[in-house]
């Protein structure tokens, strides 16, 4: 589910889903790719991945629920790191399947996670 938001400017990933979430994003900075993470995301919440007006078209998305039974993942290959927060340059060696959204260029995104 997505939408633009004129009051505001971000990335936002909403877990609809029974339990907590942990996600981590990727992006392409302009030089390299950077993926991000751990982002907790409370059941019926929603959580900043990006501040402000997005930079990027096409952005990607990990996330696994708190009892790790549920993932969210698709064909793009990042890396991350657990448990720990994380911010990794580069995608060398990464095997860990991120998922595609595109932000259409809109400025401001919500993302749903749903079951």
């Amino acid at each position: 589910m997505a939408g633009s938001n004129p009051a505001s400017a971000d990335f936002t990933l909403c877990n609809k889903f029974k339990q907590p979430i942990y996600a981590s994003y990727a992006y392409h900075n302009g030089n390299d790719w950077v993926s991000e993470g751990w982002y907790e995301v409370r059941p019926q919440q929603c959580t900043i991945l990006v501040d402000g007006n997005l930079a990027a078209r096409y952005y990607y998305i990990y996330a696994e629920s708190a009892d790790e039974q549920t993932y969210w993942g698709g064909e793009f290959d990042f890396c991350i790191h657990e448990p720990n927060a994380f911010t990794i340059v580069g995608d060398d060696q990464c095997n860990t399947g991120f998922f595609e959204v595109d932000t259409q260029n809109f400025s401001d995104w919500t993302h749903d996670l749903t079951p």
